[in-house]
């Protein structure tokens, strides 16, 4: 009897564990139909000015802008989106900031960034780079 209460209760609180382990992971429904707009990158605070913006729509379809818009599709598993095909336009950027988070962007949805939600603020990094940017949804 004693063992088999013994079982019972470690199995309720592995099972409780596991359960809070999973809330903490990014869906995709957690994403999708929001606007984030860019306020950090690499620790560096972005200015509202900057129009940087990441939105996330149907599908996993993004779309934004740093100096050039971009748009993909991207693919996420374990808390990681990534999309090989990255369209971005190729226009001149005469803002130095802008230009360097271009290519930034481009690298982390190429290679794979680790995603994170935190309340109202989204964190995509990998091991060179990390933008944070707070949600701002248009209605």
């Amino acid at each position: 009897m004693k063992k088999t209460l013994l079982s019972a209760v470690l199995l309720s609180g592995t099972l409780i564990m596991t359960g809070c382990d999973q809330s903490n992971k990014v869906k995709a429904e957690d994403l999708m139909h929001h606007r984030f707009v860019l306020i950090k990158a690499n620790g560096q605070d972005i200015s509202p000015d900057k129009h940087a913006e990441l939105e996330f729509g149907e599908n996993m379809n993004i779309s934004g802008q740093m100096c050039n818009y971009f748009t993909t599709k991207v693919r996420l598993i374990n808390d990681t989106i990534i999309s090989p095909i990255f369209n971005i336009t190729h226009l001149v950027c005469e803002d130095n900031q802008l230009d360097k988070l271009d290519t930034i962007i481009t690298q982390l949805i190429q290679n794979g960034a680790s995603v994170s939600l935190n309340k109202e603020q989204l964190i995509l990094k990998n091991k060179d780079n990390e933008l944070i940017y707070q949600l701002k949804d248009l209605m």
